[in-house]
């Protein structure tokens, strides 16, 4: 990722957007989703990270992670990679793209990705309510707890997230930011 400028530091949240290539529907798939669900064991095992928050979404997915070091992109490119490997379709090889096959680039992901560094606590819950938020901000759901593709579920029965996100839809989310937009 050239020409990106990054900023870094230790020990903080990170708020990451991860795009398909052209937005393709793809990542619901559940061969897509068993290998995306791999990668990032895989990856918390070699470059261990927290996973405050995380939707996948049929075109992109949001992740809200906590590292102890300056390494979130490392993370997020084995993340891609490691799926990618994993799926023999979107394999460089079978990409239609001149310039991503010559640099060996599956087709699954769009090369960069969106990150936005959590400077706060009033912000990491902001972030995390986004994310859990995100399916039925673009129609998925009519409720937040119905998708299947989110830590929501798992967050509220650990006690990560508060017990009135079970009832997150369109209309207590607008309640909810309103009260919370001081």
């Amino acid at each position: 990722m050239k020409n990106v400028r990054r900023y870094f530091t230790e020990s903080h949240y990170a708020f990451i957007t991860v795009s398909t290539q052209d937005r393709r529907h793809l990542l619901t798939r559940p061969a897509v989703i068993d290998a995306i669900r791999n990668a990032v064991k895989t990856t918390i095992k070699s470059h261990p990270f927290e996973i405050q928050a995380w939707v996948v979404l049929p075109d992109h997915m949001h992740l809200l992670i906590g590292v102890k070091d300056a390494g979130f992109d490392t993370r997020i490119r084995k993340i891609k990679s490691l799926t990618t490997r994993a799926l023999p379709e979107f394999s460089y090889l079978r990409q239609s793209n001149v310039s991503k096959h010559k640099r060996r680039q599956g087709c699954l992901w769009h090369n960069r990705f969106y990150d936005h560094m959590i400077r706060n606590e009033k912000e990491l819950y902001m972030y995390s309510l986004y994310c859990c938020f995100n399916p039925v901000k673009h129609g998925y759901v009519k409720r937040a707890v119905d998708w299947p593709y989110s830590t929501l579920r798992k967050g509220i029965a650990s006690g990560r997230y508060p017990d009135s996100w079970q009832y997150i839809d369109e209309s207590w989310t607008i309640d909810n930011f309103a009260s919370y937009d001081e």
